[in-house]
């Protein structure tokens, strides 16, 4: 079983600078703890876009100084907030296809993950697969049936309506080239980010997931036109992948002192439940 974390959506600015009132480089720190204590036998975490929040320099290398803590192999992927440019200067060793893009493939025995770069230079919230990325992405996923592997894709973009009205004008531009490629691939799995919302489903029979992410928390409304931001811990996903499925576990930061109660087996099934502390918030 491959293990996988699915980080996305950091929006990291200058050390200090606030993201909606919270702080998204101390968030995103907690969250690298949590990874480092916890799931070090992950072979990869993968962060899915929108590193930074302006895509300025200063706040990649702030970026750059947060991720030297984590202490797990990793890729980076862009989103909307980002910009490639400013990118490649503080990570020039980054992945990149033949025509530039920040897109490339990690090979786990039967199991292909695919990095894609869905960044619309052009828009601020849209996402885009141009020609150029779009026959790179069918030749990746040809060469993985070829050799017997299944695909796992990662994009920062949804590429199709998850049911919340205000994100319908946010998502992949052009999508039908993209779903139709993997329509005809059939990956096992595609994880992504940008909504701000933790949600999974199925699409033409490809379930897909996505990563809630480290910054501000969007309030579900699937109706309506405003954006309501909640104050909420910072988040990200663990996947157990084999070649039969993908499980995807979505979690948080914790500490100790956040147990309240622990339950110990017994052979009657009915477990023993040891109170630590009173809850201090009782619903």
């Amino acid at each position: 079983m491959l293990k996988i974390v699915h980080v996305s959506d950091p929006h990291i600015g200058p050390v200090g600078q606030l993201v909606v009132g919270l702080d998204p480089n101390e968030r995103l720190r907690r969250v690298f703890q949590a990874i480092n204590e916890n799931h070090l036998d992950a072979a990869l975490c993968v962060i899915t876009g929108d590193l930074t929040d302006r895509g300025d320099e200063e706040s990649y290398r702030a970026f750059a100084d947060a991720l030297s803590g984590l202490r797990i192999p990793y890729t980076l992927l862009l989103g909307n907030h980002d910009n490639r440019e400013n990118f490649r200067r503080v990570f020039p060793d980054a992945s990149v296809d033949a025509t530039g893009f920040i897109q490339s493939v990690a090979d786990f025995d039967n199991i292909r993950l695919v990095f894609l770069d869905s960044l619309h230079a052009d828009h601020a919230g849209l996402g885009q697969l141009c020609n150029s990325r779009l026959e790179w992405l069918d030749g990746i996923l040809e060469e993985a049936k070829e050799a017997s592997r299944r695909s796992v894709v990662f994009i920062h973009h949804p590429p199709f309506s998850v049911g919340v009205r205000m994100f319908d004008q946010m998502l992949l531009e052009n999508p039908e080239p993209f779903l139709n490629t993997i329509s005809k691939n059939k990956p096992l799995h595609l994880a992504f980010g940008h909504l701000h919302l933790t949600t999974s489903g199925s699409w033409n029979g490809i379930p897909y997931s996505c990563n809630r992410g480290v910054a501000h928390r969007i309030a579900l409304n699937l109706e309506g036109d405003v954006t309501e931001f909640i104050e909420s811990e910072p988040t990200f996903d663990v996947m157990l992948i084999s070649s039969d499925g993908v499980v995807v576990h979505h979690t948080a930061p914790t500490t100790d002192s956040a147990i309240i109660a622990r339950e110990y087996p017994t052979e009657d099934g009915k477990g023993l439940q040891v109170m630590l502390r009173p809850a201090t918030a009782h619903v």
